[in-house]
């Protein structure tokens, strides 16, 4: 036998002399080599056979155990001479099988470079060798709990850090509905097992935290909650025009995100849940509907935002009464539903007709009586039977408001009918206009303007919680806004026939808009054509070659720019938006403050209210440029400039994405401005230059709701009071102005609606239900207002005027 060895070994070594094979087949992989032992027999003379190469059942075995980037040859140990010249194989390290000894995948002899390779039997098999890592700690916490816990507290962090007077029953509505949203939240993640119940807690409160900081931000910046749709009709605007800005706000809450944030990231990282049985999810399933039903209930009761739910629903108001969880709910119901019965509060109109003495003085008066024909009478209506249009619609919300409408009195026309008919007309909105910028010495031209045309002592542009679009929406539109930013893109959906730019330019005027930003925003080269004016020309399309390049864009070079396009095409219908006195208000942020800083650095007030009078008076220079073009032209008398703001000078308020760390807007009026009162009075101007002298006055409570039917009657166009929430202010009217939470005020006293209290104006007293009969008329105007969005009302009466159905 050990001949039979020797000569076996021989073999083998002359094999490797010659350059033979030495070992496996590369024609059969896997086989065993020549050189391997076999299992011999003895043949018939008794020579010693060799039984066929079988393959290697463990050929993989050793090729996936191979050391990395180590060939099969390293595997082979290489023959060494021995003494006598015999021939004998290298002694096989440590730890590795023994030669003729087959692999088993349970075995511990394997060679060192195996052990390197890291296969799973090695591993197993070493592990004891190595230290391993400590264990990260973690902590089991509920990830139902977590999720009503953050729920919760991100709802009353949101409403401490933006409430601007406590009212215990708003806040208790606010805390019941967060428990009830932290309630449904918990359930659903209670529905995952316990690593996907993780994953959707970490997922829930991420995007709370997003939701909640991102309204706080908006509210420091704006004063005012916004919907999704009105977050995304601006974002674009926003993120290129204030990309500083928003950095700068990021880094000054630094601690309002970690707050937010830090138990999202510990409880990712540390957290952990077990499975959560049935009954537990009834009860947290069952807890929500509850404490649901318990806040309906509880509002119900209390009564005073009852109203924000349906009828005078806004999305402002919502989120300050419910919280951002009932608001964010009731907006995607609101926005999704067309076939919503309005649900008109009943409430006669007849109260509101008293009859007024005429205010100020005579229009008919001197030379103006001998040119202007005679006064007409009757009614403010359109040829349209509303009560017959009700009886024939067959979509329920467009004939309840046709009943509302059928039911409401209309304007008599009155002495100032007509009084510019057939005048040239420039509209402006002026960006954070306010009658405390108008100043004798300091602004000469607007104090001439708003002084010698027709005087206004109690004007408002109400916070609409749209910004600047909402601002223009009720200056053009002459509704209120309700659906936030996306308010005009939805109104040109309908033929607004009734707007100033739509009658004139079906009169035959010459009809154009400008605005000097970027003309795409807030869609306007979308928006402004559907509502009276043939051409919209902004920067980036026409006007970015007369406009010097700056933040923001200087508004007398927009007038002296534009005013020679349209002077001589009269007459003229002209709308602008100016932009010159956009926040912020300081020498490094607005070009316009460091600009005329000169003329307001001696003035007696704060840097900050220096910044914001000194971007004003760019609109005083915009203005003399203007009346300086008209009366060179000689057409001053038979041209009327209209101007007011789109919403009160916000960026002066204490915030810190403006950098103030005080309330300027209360320096700026000299009283606090914490009531919608203060904050929101404002300036209206209507002035031709035929009005000078005249003295015309009007001291009832003005707001822009009030300037589309007041200059429809001017003017002389035909036009339906009833369609029109404000009023005629010559006209018998009560005087009514009204804001998005259903505050209001009238000439007999003021309702503030946070607080449930009326205040009578001095020396004047009313009955008991007075309180309640005007707030319903306000319920019904904000009603019809979004009723009219929702429906797109004015397209179904534009068939009946055109078979004049009445």
């Amino acid at each position: 036998m050990d001949n039979q060895r020797n000569n076996r070994y021989d073999e083998g070594t002359d094999n490797r002399r010659t350059g033979a094979q030495p070992h496996r087949s590369a024609a059969q992989p896997g086989a065993y080599s020549e050189t391997r032992r076999r299992p011999v027999s003895s043949g018939a003379n008794g020579e010693i056979r060799r039984r066929p190469a079988q393959p290697d059942p463990y050929a993989e075995n050793r090729r996936r155990s191979a050391a990395p980037g180590e060939s099969s040859e390293a595997r082979r140990r290489p023959a060494e001479s021995g003494m006598n010249g015999e021939t004998r194989r290298r002694t096989a390290p440590s730890g590795t099988r023994p030669e003729g000894q087959r692999h088993r995948p349970d075995s511990g002899a394997y060679p060192e470079h195996r052990r390197a390779a890291g296969t799973p039997d090695t591993r197993r098999r070493t592990s004891g060798r190595r230290r391993r890592k400590p264990a990260r700690k973690h902590y089991y916490v509920p990830g139902w709990l977590f999720v009503a816990v953050i729920a919760v507290a991100d709802e009353l962090i949101l409403h401490f850090w933006t409430a601007t007077d406590f009212v215990f029953g708003r806040f208790l509505a606010v805390l019941i509905f967060a428990l009830a949203f932290g309630s449904l939240l918990s359930f659903v993640t209670a529905l995952f097992p316990p690593k996907g119940q993780k994953r959707c807690a970490v997922t829930i409160t991420a995007v709370l935290a997003v939701l909640y900081l991102l309204e706080y931000f908006l509210t420091d910046a704006y004063q005012t909650f916004m919907s999704f749709g009105t977050i995304f009709a601006g974002a674009g605007g926003v993120a290129k025009d204030y990309f500083t800005l928003v950095m700068t706000m990021l880094l000054k809450n630094l601690w309002r995100i970690a707050l937010i944030f830090l138990p999202v990231v510990l409880f990712g990282l540390y957290g952990r849940c077990r499975k959560v049985q049935w009954n537990l999810r009834s009860c947290l399933g069952a807890g929500a509907l509850t404490l649901y039903l318990l806040g309906f209930c509880m509002v119900q009761w209390v009564g005073i935002d009852a109203a924000n739910f349906s009828s005078a629903y806004n999305f402002d108001s919502a989120v300050r009464s419910f919280g951002l969880n009932v608001g964010l709910a009731l907006d995607a119901v609101k926005s999704n539903s067309t076939e919503d019965n309005p649900g008109f509060v009943h409430s006669p109109d007849q109260q509101g007709q008293e009859s007024r003495p005429q205010q100020g003085g005579d229009p008919t008066s001197e030379s103006t009586a001998e040119t202007r024909p005679e006064i007409p009478t009757g009614p403010n209506v359109l040829p349209l039977d509303f009560t017959a249009l009700a009886n024939q619609e067959s979509n329920s919300a467009v004939a309840s408001i046709h009943s509302y409408v059928a039911g409401l009195i209309p304007s008599q026309k009155n002495a100032y009918t007509g009084l510019f008919k057939g005048k040239n007309l420039i509209l402006i909105t002026a960006e954070a206009f306010s009658a405390e910028a108008i100043d004798k010495d300091l602004t000469p031209t607007l104090y001439r303007l708003a002084n010698e045309g027709i005087k206004f002592t109690d004007y408002y542009q109400p916070a609409w919680g749209a910004s600047t679009i909402g601002g223009e929406y009720s200056n053009i539109v002459g509704l209120m806004p309700t659906t936030g930013a996306e308010c005009m893109k939805e109104a040109v959906q309908q033929d607004l026939f009734m707007t100033m730019g739509s009658r004139l330019r079906d009169l035959g005027y010459y009809s154009i808009a400008y605005h000097n930003h970027d003309y795409t925003y807030y869609g306007r080269d979308q928006t402004h054509t559907h509502i009276g004016y043939d051409q919209f020309i902004g920067r980036g399309n026409g006007m970015e070659n007369y406009l010097t390049k700056a933040w923001p864009e200087s508004d007398l070079e927009m007038m002296q720019y534009t005013v020679p396009q349209y002077i001589d095409h009269q007459p003229f219908s002209i709308y602008y938006m100016t932009v010159s006195g956009h926040a912020l208000y300081s020498r490094k942020g607005n070009s316009m403050s460091a600009k005329n800083y000169d003329k307001v650095k001696d003035l007696s007030c704060s840097e900050t209210v220096k910044c914001y009078l000194a971007s004003q008076l760019e609109l005083e220079y915009a203005m003399e440029s203007l009346v300086s073009q008209l009366e060179a032209a000689g057409i001053a008398d038979d041209t009327v400039i209209v101007m007011t703001a789109d919403h009160y000078p916000y960026g002066l308020e204490k915030s810190s994405t403006w950098g103030n760390s005080q309330d300027y807007l209360s320096e700026l009026f000299g009283k606090e401005s914490n009531t919608c009162f203060v904050r929101d009075h404002s300036a209206l101007i209507i002035w031709s230059g035929c009005l000078e002298g005249k003295n015309i006055q009007v001291d009832t409570p003005v707001f822009s709701l009030d300037i589309l039917p007041t200059l429809s009657n001017l003017f002389g166009v035909d036009y339906d009071s009833r369609l029109l929430p404000g009023r005629d202010v010559f006209s018998e009217k009560q005087p009514l102005v009204f804001w998005p939470n259903k505050s209001w005020k009238t000439d007999k006293g003021t309702y503030n609606a946070s607080k449930g209290t009326f205040t009578p104006a001095e020396g004047v007293e009313v009955d008991d239900d007075y309180v309640g009969y005007i707030t319903s008329l306000v319920k019904n105007k904000i009603t019809y207002c979004s009723s009219v969005a929702k429906t797109d009302y004015f397209n179904y009466l534009v068939e009946p005027m055109k078979n004049g159905v009445g």
